[in-house]
């Protein structure tokens, strides 16, 4: 179901369903009553890994529940192995076979739903008709489906708060709840036989040599490094750190500029990863890195989930609110101030030329040097 009218249709009909069957306030919500949690990200791979941070938190409160995610179904394999939940639903995206994922959700009955982001029309709803009795989100402010949630009339979740890191603005679904916090970074959990296959993989292309991984490309053009200074930094490192492989990640749009990249010294000790790897392949590849640079995009959060060593390079965005947490080290943070004030984000004209342009290999190489050789 993916018409034109399918928002206008699910309002009119969840709205004469609400008015018989009224969502419970959070005034009525006892926590020893919650039997089945399910918690909803459809957003971006970044902001999903960060805000999984709250998994840990919603177990030890429910540690006889059993926790379900719902998330886009490209980024379900990245959570199948996590400890903290019993199953992943995928989202196949915005009213699309809508009637089969409520049914499956409807399968699962939860009472308590928790957005931990997601901005689709239809999140709220398939809650709802799923038969949750408590629905969470915080902003409560400008939510469309807002009515159905259990949180509208409590003043501190109206709004996120501009000066609280992201990862700490989704845990305040915690406060509502009235549960304290068991971290506040995420981690990301994979298989055994996915880190093994993918070594396998690596080795055909590296050998056994140590490796690590640069990532040129955000989703974002305004937030990707110049593909001039991924040349520059490419040959350099190269030659600074002969005994190590490196391995170039990104989409498969990125596959044929990042071959391009390359000296022609790289062949046995290069891999060209991007529109290879899947996306779990992908985080095995990280697990295994000596070090991770990256500009603020999925693959340097999801990096840090790993608990590798991250070297985070950031000008338009700030890292003290999007920047990358691990559960075990410090990321290392490379930061230049904007050269555009308000920062014109993904309206950027100046591009290839952005403020990414002002880091430069010296000073990554520098930063990447205690990471390969102590």
């Amino acid at each position: 179901m993916n018409l034109p009218f399918a928002e206008t249709l699910l309002a009119t009909y969840v709205g004469c369903r609400a008015r018989r069957q009224p969502v419970a306030p959070l005034a009525a919500f006892e926590a020893g009553e919650v039997r089945r949690i399910l918690l909803i990200l459809t957003t971006g791979i970044g902001d999903a890994i960060l805000s999984s941070a709250i998994f840990p938190s919603i177990r030890a409160a429910f540690p006889a529940a059993r926790i379900a995610l719902f998330c886009r179904t490209g980024w379900c394999p990245l959570f199948r192995a996590d400890p903290h939940l019993d199953e992943v639903i995928p989202y196949p995206g915005k009213f699309r076979q809508f009637f089969a994922t409520l049914k499956t959700l409807r399968q699962f009955q939860p009472d308590l739903s928790l957005v931990l982001h997601g901005n689709d029309p239809d999140i709220i709803p398939l809650a709802y008709l799923a038969g949750s009795r408590f629905i969470l989100r915080i902003p409560t402010r400008g939510t469309r489906f807002g009515d159905l949630l259990a949180n509208a009339q409590r003043p501190e979740d109206q709004q996120t708060q501009p000066q609280l890191h992201y990862i700490d603005n989704r845990l305040r679904l915690l406060d509502t709840l009235g549960i304290p916090a068991v971290t506040r970074a995420p981690s990301i959990h994979l298989p055994q036989a996915l880190l093994d296959r993918t070594q396998t993989r690596l080795r055909a292309c590296i050998g056994e040599r140590p490796y690590w991984v640069l990532h040129l490309h955000g989703a974002d053009p305004y937030k990707s490094l110049p593909d001039s200074l991924g040349r520059e930094l490419i040959a350099l490192a190269l030659e600074r750190f002969p005994a190590h492989g490196l391995v170039l990640s990104g989409g498969p749009e990125n596959r044929s500029v990042l071959k391009s990249l390359l000296p022609g010294n790289a062949k046995g000790r290069v891999c060209v990863a991007a529109g290879s790897f899947s996306l779990e392949e992908s985080a095995a590849c990280l697990a295994g890195a000596q070090a991770v640079v990256a500009p603020d995009t999925g693959i340097l959060h999801l990096a840090a989930a790993l608990d590798r060593p991250v070297i985070g390079l950031y000008a338009p965005t700030r890292a003290n609110l999007v920047g990358p947490r691990a559960p075990g080290r410090t990321p290392l943070i490379i930061a230049k101030p904007l050269t555009c004030t308000p920062c014109l984000q993904k309206r950027c004209p100046y591009r290839p030329v952005t403020c990414m342009s002002q880091f430069s290999s010296a000073e990554i190489l520098q930063a990447l040097t205690p990471l390969l050789i102590p």
